[in-house]
This record gives C-alpha cells, sequence and structure tokens, in this order.
C-alpha cells in the first residue's frame, strides 16, 4: 500500500518516468536492448535524474502560500504549509533517498 500527503505521488511518478527514460535512452543511443539490464550503473543515472527533477519539485512547493495564523494569547504568527510526503518521508528528502537507491542498485548485486 502506498502512502503519500498532498502531492507526494508526484514522487513516485517522477522515478519511475526517470528510470524509464534513462532505459529508453541508453538502448536508443547504444543500439543494444539488453544494455539497461546488463549495466547497473545506469541505474545509478537514472536514480541522478529523478532527484534532480525531485528536488525542482520540491522548490516548486515551496513557493505554495502559506497560511499565517495568529495566535490571540501571545500574538506569535505561525505560517502553516500542506505537507507534501511518500511513505512518510517528505518531498524535500526524496533527491538524497534516489541518490542512496542509485548506490545500492549500482553496487549491490540482487540475483
Amino acid at each position: 500500500m502506498i502512502i503519500w500527503s498532498g502531492l507526494g505521488f508526484v514522487v513516485a511518478i517522477i522515478g519511475f518516468g526517470s528510470l524509464i527514460l534513462t532505459e529508453y535512452l541508453s538502448e536508443r543511443i547504444t543500439n543494444n536492448d539488453q544494455f539497461y539490464q546488463e549495466n547497473s550503473w545506469i541505474i545509478l543515472i537514472g536514480m541522478a535524474l529523478a532527484a534532480i527533477f525531485t528536488f525542482a519539485f520540491s522548490l516548486l512547493l515551496k513557493k505554495e502560500k502559506a497560511r499565517v495564523v495568529v495566535d490571540k494569547e501571545t500574538g506569535q504568527e505561525i505560517e502553516l504549509r500542506k505537507s507534501h510526503s511518500l511513505f512518510w518521508i517528505p518531498v524535500r528528502w526524496w533527491p538524497v533517498v534516489f541518490i542512496i537507491l542509485g548506490v545500492v542498485f549500482t553496487f549491490v548485486e540482487i540475483e
């Protein structure tokens, strides 16, 4: 079961889309339909691409207007923003997760 809040589901779309794009481009450039499957380092490139797109997406989300409320007792202003996360991880941290996943999938052989 996928858990997200706000626009966190977009992170999954970015991740899968980046890997699909990387596979397509690597196989077209090399004219080898098995290049992506035979070279695990390509996954690191796909994850780095996902990290870049997710970072840009997080910057867009940060530009959303915050709602300002005032505490009646103290007069302190508090900004309220929508929460955007995937698997309880905020969108702003997903670029780091993508890089870590890329390194793990590149150097750890799964059979």
